[in-house]
This record gives C-alpha cells, sequence and structure tokens, in this order.
C-alpha cells in the first residue's frame, strides 16, 4: 500500500485532523506500507513548516515503511547539521564521495566536485 505525504504527517505530527484515521490505517496495513522519494523530499520541506526535526521524520519513515536505504538519512543529516537546502541535501546524499556542479555547497560538505563551471 502506497502512503503519501499526508499519511507520514499525520503520524509524525503531535496533533493532526487525519491522526486517527492514518493510526487506523496503520494498524490494518502494517508491514505493507511504501512510499517514494517524492513523498520524502515533500516531508523534508515540510519539516521546518511544522516544527519537525528531519532526521527524526526520516527514521520514523523508514520505521513505518521498513525501508533501510540510507540515502534519506544523509539528506536529512545535510538539511539539520549543514543548514543545505532539500534539493541539493538529496543531491549529496545520492552522489556519495563526487559530484558534477557548479554550486559550492557540496564543497563544504566534503564532496569532491567537478566544475562545470571550468569545465
Amino acid at each position: 500500500m502506497y502512503a503519501d505525504t499526508d499519511f507520514f504527517l499525520a503520524m509524525l505530527k503531535n496533533s493532526d485532523w487525519l491522526k486517527a484515521g492514518a493510526t487506523r490505517i496503520f494498524n490494518a496495513y502494517k508491514g505493507s506500507i511504501h512510499t517514494s522519494e517524492a513523498t520524502m523530499v515533500e516531508l523534508m520541506l515540510l519539516s521546518h513548516k511544522y516544527g519537525l526535526d528531519p532526521v527524526q521524520v526520516v527514521a520514523d519513515v523508514m520505521a513505518i515503511t521498513k525501508t533501510n536505504d540510507t540515502t534519506y538519512l544523509k539528506a536529512a543529516y545535510f538539511i539539520k547539521e549543514n543548514k543545505v537546502n532539500v534539493f541539493d541535501a538529496f543531491h549529496a546524499a545520492h552522489a556519495g564521495k563526487e559530484i558534477i556542479s557548479s554550486d559550492s555547497v557540496y564543497d563544504r560538505l566534503g564532496i569532491a566536485r567537478v566544475r562545470l563551471e571550468k569545465a
């Protein structure tokens, strides 16, 4: 069963008008709920708005969906600890050790950059 952002926000926020329904659905589909990177990106974008810790959000979503892809945790860490915007954080998390980019944000994250502007 695929769950979108609203489900996870209802589960993760202290108070949400959809929380009771989300909890019932979670109990009914526990173990078979999955989502996508689009949901993770949207949750990271909304975590600041709702005062949620992005690392905790990712950890909770990973627990709900039984996902063990640490790419999401890396992105959340870049957002929280390095104040990187959501999209750059996801690019950095996927890049690993090296990236082709003109954006210097990756330099301060310790990711080797093939400088697009010097090609």
